[in-house]
């Protein structure tokens, strides 16, 4: 399934540049190639618009789709995302809260580090666990180590549920903050409603 979705994006992605080609070359012809062409003018004034206008298009919807994917997001819908979907509204709702440079890790052998972003100078890891039960001691474990692996300044560990105590304190130990269910919902404020 996941190598379907990669190809699917692949072949997304190569037709976004054919298009973002075509765009150009209309553009192209619209400032400096009608009056070379006057016995096709007719037609190719007809292409060049419609390239145009379905370049926009296609980039409108992406914006949109980026910007305001997670609007009006209630904690339900949360909950039912899958792990990926979850990494990917971290990374928008920390971006919202003000983390810049965020970039994800590979998703297998990520050392216990999801996402990566800076602020106020400062160089954090995040863990990431859409759980439906309490989150243990392992994600703790987790973030620590990955924050010792890639060298970061903070190491936190975000999550749609709650921590377990045991959890909790091995988090004020090793210095790891916890975002719980109800830190979550007030992150989730800044979305664009």
């Amino acid at each position: 399934m996941k190598a379907l979705k990669e190809k699917l994006q692949g072949f997304l992605r190569r037709l976004y540049w054919w298009l973002t080609g075509l765009f150009v070359l209309a553009l192209g012809y619209a400032f400096f190639g009608r009056g070379y062409l006057r016995p096709w003018q007719q037609q190719l004034d007809l292409v060049a618009f419609a390239a145009i206008v379905a370049w926009a298009a296609v980039n409108a919807a992406l914006i949109y789709r980026r910007h305001f994917r997670f609007r009006d997001l209630q904690l339900e819908n949360v909950d039912a995302m899958e792990g990926e979907e979850f990494e990917q509204f971290c990374v928008y709702l920390l971006k919202r809260n003000g983390f810049k440079h965020l970039q994800t890790t590979k998703a297998s052998g990520d050392q216990g580090i999801d996402i990566i972003g800076v602020k106020k100078k400062k160089q954090v890891g995040f863990q990431c666990k859409r759980y439906t039960g309490q989150v243990g001691n392992k994600a703790v474990q987790e973030a620590w180590s990955g924050q010792a692996f890639y060298k970061l300044d903070e190491a936190m560990v975000l999550t749609n549920s709650e921590f377990t105590d045991a959890a909790k304190e091995l988090a004020e130990q090793l210095g790891v903050t916890l975002i719980d269910r109800p830190r979550l919902k007030r992150l989730m404020r800044r979305l664009p409603s």
